[in-house]
């Protein structure tokens, strides 16, 4: 049996096997699933004698699977967990694929796994499926963290407004662990009043320097020079060093463009940025290893519809260009070619000149 983690929201959910996997990368997902399954077979009067903890760096599966078969002295089942199952040698992720073949009437085990690149891990996940419940919780996406804050700030007594939802998830991603912390700070500073505004999100979650650059490349991309350029000022104002400022910028100028470039690839191949899977391979082979469109879809995948709107406005050719003017301004900060006088000019001319690239291609309509 195959469950998203989110149909997991209490112990009524969790479906009577005596072992699961929980996969994926989100973290904060997997370790309320398995706290929701614990929960349901673990008595909490006796969770010092029926609660087995087991790491799976230094894991002996003969001893985590003698565990599983034993008594419990007062819960409904016996609880074993396995944590970073994936960090285990491969022939005891071996023998616990053989043993799931199995089930154990007073038993739950239950496996964390991180990550099911491994062939051996991937044998057990389908092992497991076959006679127990496989939990999957891979990464968030914006709207998983929408759903998830819901849940989370109705159990906090509060309630984001739309526009504060939407500012803290720019802000912090959809990174789950993130988001509920941040979202019981937010609580805490509002009491007593109950509902969270942008401006309390923009008065509390500091946005990082790189969150501040992004903004500002994303005005320029979509045609909004004075909005980048007030942005770049801001900038420069609140940084120690300016050469620093400057430089950090034009890397993270030069690591979106490069971005764009293969948005652009993609979409001329004809990817509609709906799912990275329906990448078409004979593009996906071009593409460079770091940094990657993919890998950045994969993690962040609320980020496609950004990189389609933006590939929309530069063409390869005015792409080229781009690259050309960034060469331009990276030889100027480091005194190889001439300066128009300050490491910030040199970004604003930079940032101008690339804004001027975004309004050469008209955005076609959308049908």
């Amino acid at each position: 049996m195959k469950l998203n983690h989110t149909e997991l929201k209490k112990t009524d959910d969790v479906p009577e096997a005596s072992i699961f996997a929980v996969v994926g990368a989100e973290d904060f997902a997997r370790q309320t699933a398995i706290t929701i399954i614990t929960t349901k077979f673990l008595d909490p009067d006796f969770s010092e004698f029926d609660c087995d903890k087991i790491d799976g760096g230094g894991l002996d599966a003969a001893q985590a699977l003698a565990a599983w078969q034993t008594v419990p002295l007062g819960s409904p089942r016996r609880v074993v967990t396995i944590r970073n199952l994936d960090e285990a040698q491969p022939a005891e992720i071996g023998k616990l694929a053989k043993a799931a073949t199995s089930t154990c009437s007073r038993g739950c085990l239950i496996l964390d796994i991180s990550s099911d690149a491994s062939k051996e891990v991937k044998a057990l996940i389908k092992a497991v499926s076959e006679v127990g419940v496989v939990v999957s919780c891979s990464a968030a996406r914006q709207e998983d963290a929408r759903a998830f804050l819901a849940q989370a700030t109705e159990r906090l007594g509060v309630k984001y407004e739309p526009l504060a939802l939407e500012e803290l998830i720019r802000r912090l991603g959809p990174d789950l662990w993130q988001l509920v912390k941040e979202s019981e700070k937010l609580a805490n500073y509002i009491w007593p009043q109950t509902i969270i505004k942008k401006s309390d999100v923009e008065a509390l979650i500091t946005a990082a320097p790189e969150d501040r650059i992004f903004a500002m490349i994303d005005a320029m991309s979509e045609g909004r020079p004075a909005a980048a350029g007030q942005m770049l000022d801001s900038l420069f104002r609140a940084a120690d060093d300016i050469r620093a400022a400057a430089h950090r910028t034009l890397a993270v100028l030069v690591r979106h463009f490069r971005l764009l470039w293969q948005a652009r690839v993609l979409r001329d191949a004809g990817f509609t940025f709906r799912d990275v899977v329906s990448v078409p391979a004979s593009a996906a082979v071009m593409l460079p290893a770091v940094p990657n469109i993919l890998d950045v879809f994969k993690r962040q995948t609320f980020l496609m519809g950004k990189y389609r709107a933006q590939s929309e406005r530069f063409d390869l050719k005015t792409l080229a260009d781009a690259f050309d003017i960034l060469a331009d301004t990276d030889l100027a900060l480091k005194g190889q070619k001439t300066s128009v006088g300050s490491p910030q000019a040199d970004l604003e001319i930079c940032l101008t000149r690339l804004g001027l690239l975004s309004g050469t291609r008209k955005r076609p309509k959308t049908p």
